[in-house]
Order: C-alpha cells, then structure tokens, then sequence
C-alpha cells in the first residue's frame, strides 16, 4: 500500500492514556489536492489521519500515535462506544480514540470502487495494527459522534466499506 507523507501541524502530541478503538469515515466536502492544502495550513486548525482520493490514492497527514484534530466536537451522539467524562458530565474528545479517515468528495458524491478499496485496505491495516474489529461499532460516520453534520453523506455505505475491509483483513 503506497501512502504519500503529507504533514500537517494540527494535532496533538500523543493521545493522552488512550489508543484508538475506532476508525471515523469522513467526507472531504472537496478534492484531495484542497484537503492537503487546508490540512497544512495551520490557521484551519483541523486535521485526519488519512485521506482517500478519487482514485484510491492514500495521503497520511497525522501519525496514527498521535492526536489529528477530526472528530473533537460531540452532538447528540450516537456512537454507542462514545466515552462519557464524569467529572465534567460530558464527553471525552473521541479525537483522542478515534482514527479519521477522508475520502475525496462532497455529501451526495457516489464513492469509486478504488476509493472503497483503498479505503478498506487501509481499515484493515489500521484495524490489525491497533485490534479494533472491523464492525459496524468500530467503523463508523463522522455524524454518529456529531449529529449535526452529515458527513461522510448520503451515498457511501459504510457497510460495503466494512465488508471489503473484512476480506482485506483475511487476505
């Protein structure tokens, strides 16, 4: 699997106590070529671990070590495996147990056979590394932790998505 460097300086050192025990599906709301410029500017303050292009082309912007700013805010989760923090009787940032992945596109973009096997090539990889089953609990939407976003939109299946990563894994 080839994957480009492309560093991004938003994230956090480390991820605190934690190790990541799920992979989020995100969808760019752009190009690849967009993401890697607005992932390196420093003033977006945002990041993923990973991006998918079109054509199945892999870009890592954050080691999996460390803290990419990609899923921090919380919305009416329904992510089961959310982590609750007592003492603020909030949340804990998922970012600091979550793996991001984008995929090149916007909300309603059919997702390429490339993109899909890129993309699950690489949650099997992650998924092995890091012994995160590669399931429907493990695996999923941007908006399961933050409900006020679509992402990653109405025309990926993310079960398709499990379901080749599940054959990757085995292979």
């Amino acid at each position: 699997m080839d994957i480009t460097e492309i560093p991004s300086p938003n994230f956090s050192i480390g991820r605190r106590r934690y190790v990541p025990q799920a992979i989020v599906i995100h969808i760019m709301g752009g190009t690849l070529a967009g993401t890697d410029s607005w992932f390196s500017n420093p003033k977006s303050k945002v990041s993923a671990h990973y991006g998918i292009g079109i054509n199945g082309e892999i870009h890592r912007y954050v080691k999996e070590s460390d803290t990419a700013w990609h899923a921090g805010r919380v919305h009416d989760p329904l992510w089961p495996l959310i982590k609750r923090d007592a003492a603020s009787d909030g949340y804990i940032n998922p970012n600091y147990y979550t793996i991001g992945i984008e995929h090149e596109g916007f909300k309603d973009s059919e997702w390429t056979d490339s993109m899909y096997k890129s993309s699950a090539e690489l949650i099997a990889d992650i998924a092995s590394r890091w012994h995160i089953p590669i399931d429907r609990e493990h695996i999923i939407g941007h908006r399961e932790i933050y409900s006020i976003k679509s992402c990653p939109g109405s025309r990926v299946s993310i079960e398709r998505l499990i379901e080749i990563a599940r054959l990757e894994g085995h292979a």
